[in-house]
């Protein structure tokens, strides 16, 4: 080949002309009947096979130019590497490593989640309830920002950029959005598809614990609320008598909103919340006074033979969701003029008041009546968890019936007695 020649060709009309170099074995040029002229070079791998690497188009790559390349790949082809392997391997790793995006790694997380797959030690799966909620993060928080890059790809500040512009509008949707990053680059890293988590160093707004108690006037002002006589309430029967049994137990809202209609005993007027259920992963007991008896009759009443305590309005096979509570006390504590009132509150004022000197409960009994498995009474917390299986019924049930005396009592709110027949006038 020579630069003249080179200029000169060109095939007929509709043809491929290809021109092999002599002074450099393997070099050729192809030229299209549009003038486009491509150098490659030809050569057998060790395997057998023919392959071609392509060395650039004509005149931008020169003929010497050309010439060099081909002495440099052949120089690594007798050293045993197939150049174009090797580089169809790394396309194929940047391939994957792009089908590795954040979206992929969380699908790929909540599936060995929900096994207790998710990382070493695990042991168990996660609550389903735990693992909803980290969904919703992710879907409505985290996917449309960050769930299409690659996971390798992830930096520190993409992920702060995130949180930032989050906690602006709403402090806890930042920290919601860092924690399930954490997450899920953790599980990235113990699945090797990365070296390091950056999202160990990103900065959210510190949570302010709630301090919310409510007076007797506002619990009872909501009670009042819920009653069916109170037609302009801005919630459901339903979602009226689930506020009552949150009330009245003092259990949490997940727990009381995902309830079974078989996990209640009437006749031994109990309440078992199964370990899957529970925040500490242990079953719950939970003893039922005339008030809550009177309520989970009610609820099943209202359910229609539903599986669930609190059926959804749209779907008789499902449970009320867990954040229909927060949005039905929010609608609720507006419209009596409350201040700053969540579901969870009523859970605080609970426990603050049975143990204050209105009814005197120790702290301890409390916490097994709020099912704080970790609190081990000044024990260890092994001791309770593996050993100690006393779930303190008797205990609970004294706290919780003083408890719905108290609320009797605020709420102006009596129950008839058993014995009590109504005669006709």
């Amino acid at each position: 080949l020579t630069p003249d020649l080179l200029k000169r060709a060109l095939p007929e009309k509709g043809r491929r002309l290809e021109l092999r170099d002599d002074a450099e074995t393997g070099l050729t040029i192809r030229i299209t009947d549009t003038g486009k002229k491509t150098w490659s070079l030809r050569y057998r791998a060790l395997s057998g096979e023919q392959r071609r690497r392509s060395l650039g188009s004509y005149p931008g790559v020169t003929l010497s130019m050309a010439r060099e390349e081909a002495r440099k790949l052949k120089g690594a082809l007798a050293g045993g590497l197939d150049v174009v392997a090797a580089e169809r391997s790394v396309r194929s790793e940047l391939a994957l490593r792009r089908q590795r995006t954040i979206a992929a790694v969380a699908d790929a997380y909540f599936s060995d989640a929900a096994l207790g797959l998710h990382r070493a030690g695990a042991g168990s799966p996660k609550r389903a309830s735990t693992l909803k909620e980290e969904r919703r993060i992710f879907d409505t928080l985290v996917a449309p920002s960050l769930g299409s890059v690659p996971v390798a790809e992830i930096r520190r500040v993409d992920i702060q950029s995130l949180v930032s512009s989050l906690s602006k509008k709403t402090p806890s949707n930042g920290r919601h959005a860092r924690n399930i990053m954490r997450q899920l680059l953790a599980y990235a890293m113990w699945k090797e598809l990365v070296d390091n988590n950056p999202a160990s160093s990103v900065a959210v707004l510190a949570s302010k614990p709630r301090e919310r108690v409510l007076t007797d006037e506002e619990l009872a002002s909501l009670w009042g609320s819920w009653e069916p006589s109170a037609s302009s309430a801005p919630i459901s029967p339903a979602m009226a008598l689930a506020f009552k049994l949150v009330t009245i137990t003092l259990q949490r809202g997940g727990e009381i909103v995902g309830a079974r209609t078989n996990e209640f005993d009437l006749d031994r007027r109990v309440w078992t919340v199964p370990a899957a259920r529970m925040k500490g992963k242990r079953p719950h007991l939970v003893p039922l006074s005339d008030r809550a008896v009177a309520v989970v009759e009610a609820a099943l009443a209202l359910g229609g033979g539903s599986p669930w305590l609190f059926p959804s309005p749209r779907d008789a096979t499902r449970s009320l969701d867990r954040h229909s509570l927060s949005r039905a006390m929010k609608r609720t504590s507006a419209m009596l003029g409350l201040d700053d009132v969540t579901a969870h509150d009523l859970r605080r004022t609970g426990a603050t008041n049975l143990t204050s000197e209105r009814v005197g409960i120790p702290r301890f009994i409390v916490s097994q009546v709020l099912g704080h498995a970790s609190d081990g009474g000044g024990a260890a917390v092994v001791t309770g968890r593996h050993y100690d299986l006393n779930d303190y019924l008797s205990e609970k049930r004294r706290a919780l019936q003083a408890w719905a005396d108290l609320l009797a009592s605020v709420t102006s709110e009596r129950l008839q007695p058993n014995n009590v027949v109504r005669l006709r006038g």
